[in-house]
């Protein structure tokens, strides 16, 4: 009985009312309908051990469409709650204050490193493009042939001077010590024909032709070159029929070379002596718009003429200079009257250099660096 009187006496209290109904719970009356505690929303506050505040409550996880949500008065309604601001507890709570560096965003730094990855690459492209030029560089100059040796050009420069100039056998004689000497200059062999053709050193000819189409040079002019030496050796009794010979020789040789007119005018010429005139005239005008329209001699003479005379001072141009003599002639009086400023004697020189040349050699000839120098200048723009 001692021991039951000891044992402390608990007061039993009367129910709570339900906080849903009013905020005071010993003033509100009491509710009919009965609310379970899980679906109770405390509010707690309470200082943390940094000395800030934070809120809790056990809203997690009540129903969205609960009947306490409904009850539950404004004043109460607490916002949800951000995940990033909750601790391992799910509690809220205010984040310490963090360093004043901020990240940077994910597209700058996305952007940032496809700039880099487009560098790189450009950079590996280039690399690789320098690299493959100085290979292909270093491939096309072994490609390229050996360069003639001056004293062999020399040599050359002069046969072919004393074949223009109609000595045929002095270079003959000079294109064969140069033949014996290097063989692998190219063209040689055919300059040789040409030349022993001329001086009529047949066997020659035949012989240095041969080794020209061999060798695959010229082969269009050697071809032809080759018809006008089977025409000869059928003048001296060769055998068979040499026009036939020499007909198909020259038409392999315009298909060899279509812009090639020297094949156009051989098997003219062949075609017309025998009658053909027809397929002779058609030759002949497929030579004509496939010859150079601009005069070799003459273009080249007046070019270095004027190359002359552009070095001179006024005091040294030439005053004794005859227009009516030749192209070179002309033209050189021409750019004298230009240097003085003598517009009368320019105008009356460019008329008869007109009047004489032909159109694609005058227009060639006042396109040249030396006179075109004057064509600027106001005061003889109207002389041209």
């Amino acid at each position: 009985m001692d021991s039951r009187e000891k044992i402390a006496k608990h007061k039993i209290l009367p129910p709570q009312k339900s906080k849903v109904f009013g905020t005071n719970a010993n003033k509100s009356e009491e509710s009919s309908i009965w609310v379970p505690s899980s679906f109770e929303i405390k509010k707690r506050e309470s200082q943390s051990g940094h000395g800030h505040s934070y809120k809790s409550h056990k809203s997690s996880f009540t129903p969205r469409n609960s009947p306490a949500e409904d009850l539950v008065q404004p004043s109460e309604t607490l916002e949800e709650p951000n995940p990033s601001r909750l601790d391992i507890h799910g509690r809220h709570f205010l984040p310490e204050k963090t360093s004043k560096r901020k990240r940077l965003p994910f597209t700058i730094l996305t952007t940032a490193g496809i700039l880099i990855v487009i560098a790189v690459a450009s950079w590996i492209s280039y690399q690789q493009g320098v690299t493959y030029t100085i290979n292909r560089l270093a491939e096309l100059q072994k490609e390229m042939p050996t360069p003639i040796p001056e004293e062999l050009e020399k040599n050359i420069n002069a046969a072919l001077k004393s074949y223009a100039y109609g000595n045929a056998t002095e270079a003959t004689t000079e294109l064969e010590t140069l033949y014996k000497r290097n063989q692998t200059i190219p063209s040689t062999s055919f300059l040789l024909a040409l030349t022993a053709l001329q001086c009529g050193n047949l066997k020659l000819a035949q012989q240095m032709v041969d080794e020209s189409l061999s060798k695959a040079e010229k082969v269009s002019d050697s071809l032809a070159l080759k018809a006008a030496i089977e025409m000869e050796f059928g003048g001296r009794g060769g055998m068979g029929d040499p026009k036939v010979r020499a007909e198909s020789l020259l038409r392999s040789a315009m298909a060899a070379d279509i812009s090639n007119p020297r094949p156009y005018i051989e098997l003219g010429s062949l075609l017309r002596f025998q009658g053909r005139n027809d397929e002779a005239r058609k030759l002949f005008e497929g030579a004509k718009v496939r010859l150079n329209p601009v005069e070799g001699h003459p273009l080249v003479n007046t070019s270095l003429a004027l190359l002359d005379l552009q070095q001179m001072s006024n005091s040294q141009l030439p005053t004794d200079l005859n227009p009516d003599k030749d192209t070179v002639s002309l033209i050189s009086a021409a750019y004298v009257a230009m240097r003085k400023n003598d517009i009368p004697a320019l105008k009356a020189l460019l008329a008869k250099a007109r009047d004489r040349l032909s159109t694609p050699l005058y227009e060639y000839i006042i396109n040249d660096p030396s006179i075109k120098v004057f064509i600027r200048n106001p005061e003889l723009a109207k002389c041209f």
